[in-house]
């Protein structure tokens, strides 16, 4: 379930930051669109406040920017190690306590 989740991006203030500053708006222009208070857009912009999934969606599509990255089976597949033939068994990933 938590495996196909979406991320937010580190750098979440920035992209907020750059994309507003691209498109030519003040964070009260960009908090109008957003029917948000300028507050809220400051905050987001200084890394204070995290946006709810409401938010972010309404500053992902006005500001045509991304600020989630996938996680779970990508990061599964950067993983190698164990078996010589390409397949892995239980022994190959867990360690034995009483060994």
């Amino acid at each position: 379930m938590f495996d196909e989740m979406d991320e937010l991006v580190p750098d979440f203030d920035q992209r907020i930051r750059s994309a507003r500053e691209a498109a030519d708006m003040s964070q009260e222009d960009l908090a109008d669109q957003l029917n948000e208070k300028a507050s809220l857009i400051r905050k987001l912009e200084h890394g204070d406040h995290l946006p709810s999934d409401d938010v972010q969606t309404k500053l992902e599509r006005a500001l045509d920017i991304t600020l989630t990255e996938s996680s779970g089976a990508d990061e599964d597949a950067d993983w190698e190690g164990g078996s010589a033939v390409g397949e892995y068994t239980l022994g190959d990933v867990v360690e034995r306590k009483d060994s």
